[in-house]
């Protein structure tokens, strides 16, 4: 048509076969939405929506390229143990991995079991609703995080366990201490909450077995009718009993991650961000994940369902006064934390994902408890353009000029600078290093507005020994503010399948080859559950074990919730 604007091409695939075919992104001119139009020459033309703002969305897809981060330079080619994996059949359907991916990946995913204590209408995951079992066993798990771990030039830091509900296994502690020996750096849980809600002694146990981060699902507030819709019980009062539990034990690292479909729970969205606003001493994010459709279902149900992460950036401003002036892309800091890393002397690693996988920015809470603007403190977008900037330097072996380093203009900030250079490490590492570090600060502090005012403000002096003390340790204590991260992972499925997305996947599930059970399979996530998950599963499913049945576990549930203490 001639008033449709194409934006981009990909493949993708047809959601009733899964074969690859051809997709294109438009403009609508009827909605003025942006779609994806895809043809199956068996089973004929399908559409989704994919933005209900064209221009943020052309945006994002052109800032991450102008200013340069998606280039993956210290992780390419991508290796494994056993070598890359020819093509054979085509993406998505080689991984394993194939040489077509693009990034490294930056978190480890392993299900270490499909079984779960919910039966949860909207999962089709778990053991209850396949029928069958399936649970590596300890040794399978310790030889993929060895996979994961040997990869080169860079290993995987970070490791997740799921399910299913991973803490249906006893020796998930020992599995955790386990990850935590081999080098993971940040080890996370993704779990209902059930029995870490049951238990103190159990988050406790968790705890000082080297668990860092809890991704707790997180669906609503009290809001009964919502968590009876989407998870078949009232979880609300062991939600609370969880970050209760957690704060208990010292266990600081709670991520609230809602599953949201329009409808049913996206009025949902800010008394979520409430709740994280008043529990910032445990939860240090929100990570919203609009819900992936399963199922085959007609155009007119697809757009009834359909929840994009551009309604969720409308909800959350809507709630927040517009405290979020931009939804940057997770890649748009892919070379600022390998800069940190490199001022640190570690392992540089980069969230280097298609721009359409999802977004992260922080929502700051000031000193009366509003919601304000990380832009009043700093110019973001010049940040992160500066730090890119010295990237580049450093990746070139470049020096700054005698002249550009006395130009640097900080008569303006007083004594600023001094205070700030407070939180510089000592100076142990003399030299280039150094030198770069010191140009890195002086430049940055162009980027900081109001710098004598603020400078007493607690969010910009976590900000500020994030920065100019890189670690895990100032990373944390900056979410440990009053500061939330909040981001979002729109999963895909069948019917907005974009192989470029997959392409450029950093969540790899790690999963023993069922034909070869010497050798790990590495998996994007969403090619994992769109095309990959129920062929494997059944290939590895416990012989002579059976799933318990969805009645005994609903029960289990109830009265687990009425003994709640």
């Amino acid at each position: 048509m001639a008033d449709e604007e194409v934006i981009r091409t990909t493949q993708s695939l047809c959601p009733e076969c899964l074969k690859q075919i051809p997709a294109e992104f438009y403009v609508d001119p009827v909605t003025n939405w942006v779609m994806m139009r895809k043809h199956c020459k068996e089973h004929g033309e399908f559409k989704d929506k994919i933005s209900i703002d064209p221009d943020e969305y052309k945006w994002q897809k052109n800032f991450t390229n102008d200013i340069g981060s998606t280039v993956n330079i210290t992780t390419q080619p991508i290796t494994t143990t056993s070598g890359i994996k020819r093509t054979e059949k085509g993406c998505p359907y080689d991984c394993g991995i194939c040489e077509k991916h693009k990034s490294a990946p930056c978190i480890c995913l392993i299900d270490v079991t499909n079984r779960c204590n919910l039966t949860c209408p909207i999962c089709f995951a778990n053991a209850s609703a396949k029928g069958y079992v399936v649970q590596p066993t300890f040794d399978q798990i310790v030889q993929i995080m060895k996979h994961f771990r040997s990869m080169k030039p860079t290993p995987a830091v970070m490791l997740q366990f799921a399910g299913g509900e991973p803490t249906m296994r006893d020796d998930l502690p020992d599995i955790i201490r386990k990850g935590k020996e081999l080098g993971f750096i940040e080890t996370m849980l993704s779990t209902n909450g059930v029995r870490m809600g049951k238990s103190v002694d159990y988050c406790r146990e968790l705890k000082e077995a080297g668990l860092d981060a809890v991704y707790l699902q997180f669906d609503a507030t009290d809001a009964p009718e919502v968590w009876k819709k989407v998870r078949g019980v009232n979880l609300w009062p062991l939600k609370k009993k969880v970050i209760e539990n957690c704060r208990k034990v010292g266990l600081h690292g709670v991520i609230l991650v809602p599953t949201v479909a329009k409808g049913v729970n996206d009025n949902q969205v800010g008394p979520i961000l409430d709740f994280a606003k008043a529990n910032t001493d445990v939860i240090v994010a929100v990570v919203f994940q609009p819900v992936s459709l399963c199922g085959r279902i007609n155009y007119e149900e697809l757009m009834d369902l359909r929840y994009t992460t551009s309604d969720l950036k409308v909800a959350i401003n809507e709630h927040t006064n517009n405290a979020v002036g931009r939804f940057y892309p997770i890649a748009t800091t892919a070379k600022f934390t390998q800069l940190l890393a490199w001022f640190d002397d570690v392992p540089a690693w980069s969230m280097l994902s298609h721009h359409d996988c999802g977004f992260a920015t922080i929502c700051v809470v000031d000193e009366n408890d509003e919601w304000v603007p990380i832009e009043n403190y700093f110019d973001a977008d010049g940040l992160i353009k500066w730090a890119n900037k010295v990237y580049d330097m450093v990746i070139n072996k470049e020096t700054p000029k005698p002249t550009k380093m006395l130009n640097l203009d900080l008569s303006k900030y007083g004594n600023v600078l001094g205070t700030i250079g407070k939180f510089v490490d000592d100076m142990t590492n003399l030299g280039y290093r150094q030198m770069m570090k010191v140009y890195f600060l002086a430049g940055l502090m162009r980027y900081i507005k109001n710098p004598a005012k603020i400078i007493q403000s607690k969010t910009f002096q976590s900000f500020a020994k994030l920065i100019f003390a890189p670690n895990l340790e100032t990373a944390g204590n900056f979410l440990q503010t009053k500061n939330i991260m909040v981001g979002a992972m729109h999963f895909q499925d069948a019917y907005n399948f974009d192989l470029e997305r997959i392409k450029s996947c950093l969540v790899h599930y790690g999963v023993i080859d069922p034909d070869d059970p010497s050798k790990v399979l590495e998996i994007p996530f969403c090619a994992m559950n769109t095309v990959h998950r129920e062929t494997i599963e059944r290939k590895l499913a416990l012989a002579g074990v059976e799933a318990k049945k969805p009645e005994v576990i609903q029960n289990e549930i109830e009265s687990l919730l009425n003994n709640l203490e």
